[in-house]
């Protein structure tokens, strides 16, 4: 999820931003939550708070008016900047209007658009293409997030023919992850299976009882659109296209 902190009073600001990430919504498989996702009656601070919690990136609307709000300022800021310091999680901040932000904990962090010129002194032309600069950040922020690492323990391993629950990812899986492997006498990729969300492991296979000991086999991770299909024990080819991928390792048959 893609969190959207912003003052009510700049809430135009934060429908123009939405506005631009409708395709990425739609197609990328990207969710971005702000406070007009909370439900009548809910508990705004809980819910706020728990999707915080949920969040891969925060996206900082800041203004005068953002500034000086109690809540964001005392409430959303801190929880933010302690989310990116202790679990990585990515800020990008953009100034709207021009405000004191130097004098915040911001100046020093990276601004996602040039800060010498605000959105609201931009023309329609340029702020369009600025909302969509900022989209495009947002989206490779979202696809670094969602990358699946192999686990690194795995390089010069020796396997069997069939490891059961082989620790495949370095850390869960935060989508859906479909894992591959090859020898090295081979081009062909043959699919294993996907490790769901919340997981890191996988049941693979590495060869035939005829495999040669010492023939190495290379692994690799990547999150698709759509789930891979049972292939029948044929290699797919192409692999499926991905939204992203892992590095390769590399294990030897025992």
């Amino acid at each position: 999820m893609i969190f959207l902190s912003y003052s009510h009073k700049d809430s135009k600001w934060s429908e123009d931003v939405l506005a631009m990430t409708a395709p990425l919504q739609k197609y990328g498989g990207i969710t971005v939550w702000s406070d007009a996702d909370i439900a009548a009656g809910s508990n705004w601070p809980s819910t706020i708070q728990k999707s915080l919690d949920k969040a891969a990136v925060a996206v900082l609307l800041v203004s005068r008016h953002f500034l000086r709000s109690p809540f964001i300022m005392n409430v959303e800021v801190p929880y933010i900047l302690r989310a990116r310091e202790k679990r990585g999680l990515k800020v990008l901040w953009v100034l709207v209007s021009d405000c004191l932000y130097k004098e915040t904990p911001f100046e020093p962090i990276q601004a996602a658009l040039p800060t010498s010129a605000p959105l609201e002194g931009m023309r329609d032309a340029e702020r369009s293409a600025a909302l969509r600069r900022l989209c495009e950040k947002m989206k490779a922020a979202w696809l670094e997030y969602e990358r699946p690492l192999i686990n690194p323990a795995l390089a010069g391993v020796r396997v069997k023919r069939k490891m059961e629950n082989l620790p495949v990812l370095k850390s869960p899986a935060r989508r859906r992850v479909e894992v591959f492997v090859r020898a090295d006498n081979s081009a062909d990729w043959y699919h294993q299976g996907p490790i769901r969300e919340g997981q890191a492991g996988r049941t693979c296979y590495f060869g035939t009882d005829k495999t040669k000991p010492g023939t190495g086999y290379h692994i690799v991770a990547l999150t698709t659109d759509l789930a891979v299909p049972h292939q029948g024990g044929q290699p797919p080819k192409p692999l499926p296209k991905e939204r992203t991928r892992s590095r390769e390792t590399r294990v030897i048959r025992s």
